[in-house]
């Protein structure tokens, strides 16, 4: 299973950008998307930048997962079976 996290472009050169995913930095290809510019939220997989995302609904879904990560850590951890 694949998770698409927004990540957020900080700089681009050629067909390279570096990119911000949630304080980890990547470098990655910008070939499938010539219209990236710095500031835009891309969605990355295996290493590409596959599709440029809206700022407002990146934002949101950043929230989200970050409420969802909240929400998680105050889970029980779940009960183990002997085996």
């Amino acid at each position: 299973m694949c998770l698409a996290v927004p990540t957020r472009v900080l700089s681009i050169e050629g067909q390279e950008a570096d990119v911000d995913l949630g304080g980890v930095h990547r470098r990655i290809s910008v070939v499938l998307t010539p219209e990236v510019r710095v500031g835009d939220y891309v969605i990355v997989h295996s290493g590409f930048a596959i599709n440029v995302l809206d700022q407002h609904e990146a934002e949101e879904t950043l929230k989200l997962l970050r409420e969802l990560d909240e929400f998680t850590a105050t889970l029980e951890p779940p009960l183990r079976k002997s085996p």
